[in-house]
């Protein structure tokens, strides 16, 4: 029983001791530090490489690759941001596990099937300058891209397209090429470029996808320079090469000549059409398209989307796919005459795409170049690398490659990050980046900046013109990291501004009750001497008649008329009110007229009127009633001398005396009357007849 007890206080003991013991210290992972993380986002994979730069080039660490699971990717541009954000956070992950580091920052590379170039020249004066330094001839590099920049949006909308990369073409100081100007002095440095441009959506997939994996994103270019800076470096530049980096998306052509890359260019058609082609042809999907396309094995067996499954040789799939690699091989061939005028001297394929059976030659022919002269890329052409030797290094990987060491060499286009009420902004780092510049990047418009007085309101009323002011613009608000700020208050990478748009003043406006009574405007239709005749109360806008109150527009003439009674209405008639009837009456001045009111002439009594006369036609000769020059006008009617009885002394005579005298019905004679006028202007039935006056009634 004894033993039983020390066998438990053992145990017991031992137990203690396992319990007690001291748990394993976790490792902090190690910054990145000079560590270069570069990606390849493809159409089909992912590729990380890390790299750091060794005494004879470069160094590779590690590289990991990661198939996209579906197909998120179309022609080298972002489909699904969130599944390739997905996709680059699993090679993130790997790599940081095998590495022990966290990676906060990379390098990337855009492509694209709308890639634009634009060449562009500036001449810097470099006087001050003791001796040109690296950092001169960068600066003079970046004025040249913002000219280009400019140059180029001058034909397309500002924020539609971002400069992804640019290469120089050709230096010269004081008017002599130079191909190293560092350590030189001179007066004057011309830098002439060529640079690339993406469309917006592209490159702002491309880092929300980064963004979304937890990284910033420290560098970015264009996959052909990338290719180009591995596979043709500097030394090489002066033999006329043509580069074509064959991705699953798209097919990136570079050339270089006289010690500089010239031109760039871009097709969509690659790998991923080639797949296409298999997958008709054998009625599979794409996934065992594209294993049966990248297959190296003498046979691959696979299954049919009718669930045969089939046995196929390598040399029956190249035989299939003769075609489709003769068509790629035709958009290779135009590319590269396109971006080169003519057939280069060597031509170098890299990327998955170059592995199809038979394309070099295809290449060759289209060129009628020798098909030496056309190879594919492989390890030993990736200039100044080094590996570990488990690391399988193809010609696929030679955009990975190149972004590591385009980001390595310190050439890569650096983008400065910026936010703007929230939302990133990338621009190239100039270091010379205002407020202002930066809005215009975001496609902020200037009048949210500027803002504008209200518009002012002129108008005439009767004759007085009126000039209503607009109300003043409440300024934009701008401020950077907290702080107040102005347009020209120069950012950096990581400042947050923030701006709250200028507020518009607002336009003068008036109303017409704001200056007439418009509470008791009417418009009434009467018949005047069987005219018919607008009356009432009622303003005149533009002499358009108007009834009720409105707004008055700019630059209006605004007149009030007011003829509501039968006086009113003599007195714009110019005809005294005895003699007129109204509706056959006789009426007073003050009479309200009214709609479908009758106003017609009435006989003067004391006119002696002429023998019966017909109207206008038969109203040829006026009577006489007297010889006396005191008693009579001499007139002349319708062309002849006549003379016109005086009947009242007490006043002058009027035109309508003269019809009086002339006809029984004077209404009658003016209804039928074509033409009714005073010396040669229209008459007036109150209009004071003078000796000598010319009259026409016909």
């Amino acid at each position: 029983m004894e033993a039983n007890e020390t066998k438990k206080r053992r145990s017991t003991k031992k137990r203690s001791t396992k319990s007690t013991a001291k748990k394993p210290v976790h490792r902090t992972k190690k910054q990145q530090g000079d560590v270069v993380f570069a990606l390849d986002i493809g159409t089909r994979t992912v590729v990380g490489i890390l790299a750091v730069k060794a005494d004879n080039g470069y160094k590779i660490l590690d590289m990991e690759t990661v198939e996209h699971d579906k197909r998120s990717m179309t022609d080298g541009q972002i489909e699904d941001i969130e599944a390739v954000a997905q996709v680059i956070k699993t090679v993130k992950a790997a790599l940081e596990k095998r590495n022990f580091i966290k990676l906060s920052h990379v390098c990337i590379a855009a492509a694209g099937r709308a890639l634009r170039t634009m060449r562009s020249s500036t001449v810097s004066d470099v006087s001050d300058k003791r001796s040109l330094t690296a950092d001169d001839l960068r600066s003079a590099e970046l004025d040249a891209v913002r000219e280009a920049e400019e140059k180029f949006s001058e034909g397309q909308q500002r924020n539609g397209f971002y400069c992804v990369g640019h290469s120089v073409i050709g230096l010269s100081l004081d008017g002599y090429k130079v191909q190293k100007p560092e350590g030189h002095r001179g007066e004057k440095l011309q830098t002439e470029i060529i640079a690339c441009f993406l469309p917006a959506y592209v490159v702002e997939s491309l880092c929300a996808a980064v963004d979304i994996a937890g990284l910033d994103v420290s560098g970015l270019t264009l996959e052909p320079i990338a290719a180009m800076n591995i596979v043709v470096p500097p030394e090489l530049r002066l033999i006329n090469i043509a580069l074509c980096d064959i991705g699953a998306g798209t097919s990136d052509v570079a050339a270089s000549r006289d010690g500089s890359i010239v031109a760039y260019g871009m097709a969509t058609i690659a790998g991923d059409e080639i797949t296409e082609e298999l997958m008709k042809k054998l009625l599979v999907d794409f996934n065992t398209a594209e294993k049966i396309k990248t297959s190296t094995l003498p046979e691959t067996e696979y299954t049919d989307i009718l669930l045969q499954t089939h046995t196929i040789s390598n040399k029956e799939i190249a035989e299939l796919l003769k075609p489709s690699t003769q068509d790629l091989a035709d958009t290779i061939c135009e590319e590269i005459l396109k971006a080169n005028d003519a057939a280069p001297q060597v031509v170098f394929l890299v990327g998955g795409g170059s592995k199809l059976a038979g394309l070099t030659e295809y290449v060759a022919k289209g060129l009628g170049m020798d098909t030496t002269r056309v190879i594919m890329g492989r390890k030993e052409l990736m200039r100044g690398i080094t590996s570990p030797k488990n690391m399988e290094i193809g010609t696929e990987h030679a955009t990975p490659l190149g972004i590591a060491i385009t980001a390595s060499e310190g050439v890569k286009y650096d983008f400065t990050t910026i936010s703007l009420n929230g939302r990133k902004v990338r621009t190239l780092d100039t270091n010379r980046l205002t407020v202002f510049e930066l809005t215009a990047l975001a496609g902020m418009k200037p009048d949210s900046l500027m803002g504008r007085s209200g518009k002012a309101l002129s108008f005439t009323i009767d004759g007085q013109r009126t000039l209503l002011r607009g109300t003043p613009m409440t300024p934009a608000e701008i401020s950077v990291n907290g702080k107040p700020a102005s347009l020209n208050t120069a950012v950096r990478k990581g400042d947050e501004v923030t701006i709250i748009p200028a507020q518009h003043g607002e336009d003068a406006a008036a109303y017409l009750s704001d200056y007439l009574d418009t509470s008791s405007l009417y418009m009434a239709e009467i018949s005047f001497c069987g005219d018919n005749k607008t009356i009432g109360k009622y303003i005149l806008v533009n002499n358009q008649p108007v009834t009720a109150d409105r707004e008055i527009e700019n630059g209006s003439t605004i007149t009030t008329f007011d003829c509501s009674t039968l006086g009113e209405l003599c007195r714009m008639e110019e005809i005294l009110p005895e003699y007129v009837l109204l509706n056959g009456s006789a009426a007073s001045p003050e009479t309200a007229l009214n709609d479908g009111d009758e106003v017609t002439m009435k006989r003067e009594e004391a006119v002696q009127p002429a023998p019966a006369a017909t109207p206008a036609a038969e109203a040829t000769e006026p009577a006489v009633i007297s010889d006396s020059d005191d008693d009579v006008l001499h007139v002349i009617f319708n062309g002849e001398p006549a003379k016109f009885p005086i009947i009242d002394k007490r006043r002058e005579p009027i035109f309508l005396d003269l019809l009086a005298a002339f006809s029984e019905n004077p209404t009658a004679l003016l209804q039928h009357a074509t033409t009714t006028t005073i010396n040669g202007r229209i008459a007036r039935l109150g209009e004071v007849i003078h000796d000598g006056d010319e009259i026409i009634i016909e």
